[in-house]
């Protein structure tokens, strides 16, 4: 029986390390991870035999792997993932696509059955599709993080932006407003995924999920307004080839 899922690998040749997410299917979760654990996971995704010695581990939660982003029950929605970061010593070689899942049916020994960490990281994953594309996206969702202290940026995003629904800006604004203590924005890139932004938008209770994490939803609609899509399958969908 599948336990995780394994997907986004990036391998950093500079460093070197390599790192990818796995995220939960079953009812297991990650605690710190072993040594075993990673090994078989290496294994899974096509790297037997990586030597290293440490590794580390940062839980978030995702829609991105989501059938129904818009279920009611915000668990089938919000999947627990950890980010598993392996230094190297020495670059690793491997070829396999950006929207590659990898099951897995290893599980963690350190973890003794304790329910998930709260509150946890909310990260949004936004795929685009041309170069020109992810450059302005990007350029858009940093100052949107602004919008808190700026009400003027309302206006001047939705011009650049007029593809978004009118309101959409002033909503992401007042979701903002209401978040306490606030909380930055980042955004950031994966070796390997060059036409990808990993959004974290904060760390939240589960109160907030269980409430529709709105922000993270009008932040998804900004995303798909910029051009992008959120999720694996809109990511892999026949229909968006053609």
């Amino acid at each position: 029986m599948e336990n995780f899922i394994l997907w986004s690998v990036s391998i950093d040749q500079a460093t070197p390390r390599l790192s990818f997410f796995a995220s939960a299917v079953n009812l297991q979760l990650i605690n710190q991870g072993t040594h075993e654990m990673v090994t078989r996971m290496l294994a899974d995704l096509g790297l037997p035999g990586v030597t290293f010695e440490k590794w580390t581990v940062r839980h978030f939660l995702t829609n991105y792997l989501a059938d129904d982003p818009n279920s009611d029950d915000w668990e089938d929605t919000w999947f627990d993932t950890w980010d598993i970061v392996v230094p190297t010593p020495s670059p690793i070689q491997l070829r396999i696509g950006e929207a590659e899942l990898f099951r897995t049916p290893m599980y963690d020994e350190s973890w003794q059955g304790n329910s998930r960490p709260m509150p946890a990281e909310c990260v949004v994953v936004s795929d685009f599709y041309t170069d020109e594309s992810i450059a302005k996206a990007q350029t858009v969702l940093e100052r949107t993080g602004n919008l808190r202290e700026d009400e003027s940026l309302v206006v001047k995003l939705h011009s650049e932006v007029p593809q978004a629904r009118t309101g959409l800006l002033a909503e992401i604004r007042n979701a903002y407003l209401h978040q306490e203590p606030p909380q930055p924005l980042s955004i950031r890139q994966r070796a390997d995924h060059p036409r990808q932004l990993i959004l974290t938008l904060g760390n939240f209770d589960e109160e907030f999920f269980r409430d529709g994490a709105k922000l993270a939803a009008l932040v998804s609609e900004l995303c798909h307004a910029l051009g992008g899509t959120t999720t694996w399958n809109e990511k892999t969908s026949p229909e968006r080839d053609g």
